[in-house]
């Protein structure tokens, strides 16, 4: 929607002031010029038809994660995204794998963001609690390569849903098979 483009875009150039501004080691180089904007998976819930069928209708369930972002934007509110900030990943499976519903009849999603990390603060555990305001995201988890695999974003605001791929709920047969021929001890 054009209005949750533009909060996106006023945020960036929000991020970009305060980096020029502080000029400390704490921020990365591209918060100046793009406010170090990544691409990031988000995970949630759906609990209404979309996608089934070629349903496209967003609904207005409170329990269902994909709509209420795609109608209100990103909450930072612990039923969808966590204790603090909104929780995004650098792949899709730690995404989908950090889904926590225990409706049975929702299904899940991935959601790709384009996130304005802005000034990220690492290591996660030394802030835990008391945040910063220096600092737009916490990088939760690192690689040995220092890129970011788990970030939580401060604000709402810093995400920008792409697209959602949805999973098709996949339901476990199991087979048995009977085998008519002797097992013989050697």
């Amino acid at each position: 929607m054009p209005k949750t483009l533009a909060c996106f875009e006023e945020y960036r150039e929000i991020v970009k002031i305060n980096a020029k501004k502080l000029h400390d080691k704490n921020h990365h180089p591209r918060c100046v010029v793009d406010g170090n904007e990544l691409l990031m998976f988000h995970g949630t819930n759906i609990a209404c038809s979309l996608g089934i069928n070629n349903s496209y209708s967003l609904c207005n369930l409170d329990y269902c994660g994909v709509c209420q972002i795609l109608r209100y934007g990103f909450s930072t509110n612990k039923k969808f995204q966590g204790a603090l900030g909104v929780y995004t990943t650098s792949t899709s499976g730690k995404a989908f794998d950090s889904i926590d519903d225990e409706r049975a009849f929702t299904r899940k999603s991935v959601i790709v963001c384009r996130v304005i990390a802005g000034r990220v603060h690492s290591p996660f555990e030394e802030i835990q609690g008391k945040v910063d305001s220096r600092f737009d995201s916490l990088a939760e988890k690192l690689s040995k390569h220092g890129n970011i695999e788990e970030l939580n974003l401060l604000n709402p605001k810093a995400l920008l849903p792409c697209f959602v791929v949805i999973y098709k709920q996949q339901t476990v047969k199991i087979k048995r098979f009977h085998s008519s021929s002797r097992i013989s001890s050697i």
